[in-house]
């Protein structure tokens, strides 16, 4: 996962509970190291605030 990707959740039920529809696709818009993840991201859905410093395993990216 680089900046920019587009992305969809992964977790589906993270999605819900974020109120975000569930196939909306986001992108990415920083990577930060996390402890005891590979990275953490954040990342932007249109008309929602910006998800800052979830790990990148919530998402799945998208071609």
């Amino acid at each position: 996962m680089t900046q920019g990707d587009q992305v969809v959740f992964a977790r589906l039920d993270v999605a819900e509970a974020l109120g975000i529809w569930r196939h909306a696709t986001g992108r990415v818009i920083g990577i930060h190291p996390a402890p005891g993840e590979a990275l953490a991201v954040d990342v932007e859905f249109a008309g929602h605030g910006v998800l800052v410093g979830y790990s990148a395993s919530l998402f799945t990216r998208i071609a």
